[in-house]
């Protein structure tokens, strides 16, 4: 089942390979986005810090063979650098003058509620998330430094096959699929830790679904079809699709889920949405050191 899109404009897939480029060429095109895309120049900085790998610990028993990789284990963080990298992006979004943020200006981090609030975005903790605003954006973006740090630690140890749609790692949704090299092998990227892994082409990322009555693709009106949205009339769930050669680097999967803002445009005005929270409730705890 295939749908035209001949109402959206079409979206740039030439992002060039550097990720400080990338961030001017989309500010430059979309000067709108400039708040967001401070933040993410500032999480940049921490991206690939290797230091974040120094706390992971063994899992706490045996692991259950659906269980991400993260499930049951005890995180320890270097209090003081998460400390640091929360009050940069909290001054950072507060001088953008955003509507929510100018609170940030005011607040005060301590270790043991960094430690606290890190570890409620890693389990999806929503009852501790709730009513935080503008601080959960900066926390989630925070734990994005742990979370890479924890995939190239682990994605040695991913089982293949994976039959399941949240990552193996860290157990959130897809943030899109890739059809990737010359054999378009169908492959799901996780937007948190940028783990991968491959799946068959036939079958929704949230629900399973496996009648191709039921799985559809949204198409841009006068594009190539690098760019498509796979969608599932069962549990109206749809994910972004992006034709690539190789695998797009984790920092550069959410320039690219930035990017292409109107294929969500045009999934959510025909009803199909995104489901909330993970795909698994992870387990886990997060301990702090000085």
């Amino acid at each position: 089942m295939r749908h035209k899109t001949g109402e959206m404009h079409g979206t740039r897939t030439g992002l060039r390979a550097d990720a400080t480029a990338q961030l001017a060429d989309l500010e430059r095109r979309n000067p709108e986005w400039h708040a967001w895309l401070r933040l993410l120049r500032e999480a940049l900085r921490a991206f690939d810090d290797a230091a974040w790998s120094d706390g992971l610990g063994d899992p706490s028993g045996a692991r259950a063979a659906d269980a991400p990789l993260l499930h049951g284990r005890v995180l320890t963080v270097d209090s003081q650098r998460l400390g640091r990298l929360l009050q940069d992006l909290a001054a950072t979004a507060a001088a953008t003058g955003l509507a929510g943020t100018q609170s940030l200006a005011r607040y005060r981090f301590s270790a043991e509620t960094d430690v606290d609030l890190l570890a409620a975005v890693l389990r999806h903790d929503r009852s501790r998330l709730e009513g935080l605003g503008a601080l959960e954006t900066v926390v989630r973006l925070a734990s994005l430094p742990l979370l890479q740090a924890c995939r190239r630690s682990l994605q040695q140890q991913v089982p293949r096959p994976w039959p399941h749609g949240y990552c193996p790692i860290c157990g959130s949704w897809p943030l899109l699929a890739e059809l990737r090299s010359l054999d378009r092998s169908r492959w799901l990227r996780c937007g948190r830790c940028g783990g991968d892994w491959p799946v068959s082409w036939l079958c929704c990322a949230f629900c399973g679904e496996s009648d191709h009555e039921r799985l559809g693709t949204l198409v841009l009106e006068g594009e190539p079809e690098t760019l498509t949205v796979e969608t599932c009339s069962n549990c109206s769930g749809y994910l972004k699709a992006i034709t690539t050669l190789q695998a797009i680097p984790p920092f550069e999967l959410l320039l690219r889920d930035l990017d292409t803002v109107d294929l969500d445009v045009a999934a959510l005005d025909r009803g199909f949405v995104r489901p909330e929270g993970d795909g698994f409730p992870l387990d886990l705890r997060v301990t702090g050191r000085l």
